[in-house]
């Protein structure tokens, strides 16, 4: 029995996706010829790159990185699923629950991509921000911080989603 996955995680990431690349570009408009790209934990520039290195590195990245968290996400369809390390493994993965399991796991891999994404384009918003200050800098009060707590906070809640899943085992 072939499961057919709900579209919206997709579909969301597809929009987000889009929605990032046409952000960051035209975000970038914004920027000098030398951008401030690494700050140090007193909001002081302490790496840069020219305009074009920027653009093509932040492009780059928010395309590879969630792509390579998809692929890594569907590697589970290969083989005996000795890739996976999920508590009941031999429940889950019987032939009657296979496709439901997977199915489960690429939706979570999806939805993970999409909050990577929009992590970036928060940072790309910092970057700009702090870009647009004479000198740049990183303001001590900037929501980053937050951010970074946040996308930290949502790479533990993955795996305590998985356990919580997979935990469950009917009678």
């Amino acid at each position: 029995m072939k499961l057919r996955q709900p579209l919206l995680p997709y579909a969301l990431l597809a929009l987000v996706w889009m929605a990032f690349s046409a952000y960051v570009w035209v975000g970038a408009g914004q920027l000098p010829p030398r951008v401030a790209t690494h700050f140090g934990l007193n909001g002081e520039p302490n790496g840069w790159q020219t305009h074009a290195e920027y653009l093509r590195f932040t492009l780059i990245f928010g395309a590879a990185i969630p792509a390579f968290v998809l692929g890594i996400f569907s590697l589970i369809r290969v083989g005996d699923g000795a890739l996976m390390n999920i508590p009941h493994k031999k429940y889950w993965l019987a032939p009657e629950r296979r496709a439901e399991t997977i199915a489960f796991v690429q939706r979570q891999g999806a939805w993970f991509a999409t909050l990577l994404l929009a992590f970036f384009a928060a940072i790309h918003h910092f970057i700009v921000t702090a870009n647009t200050q004479s000198p740049a800098r990183l303001t001590p009060n900037s929501p980053f911080w937050a951010a970074g707590i946040l996308i930290a906070a949502v790479m533990l809640v993955v795996p305590v989603s998985f356990i919580r899943h997979f935990s469950r085992k009917p009678a």
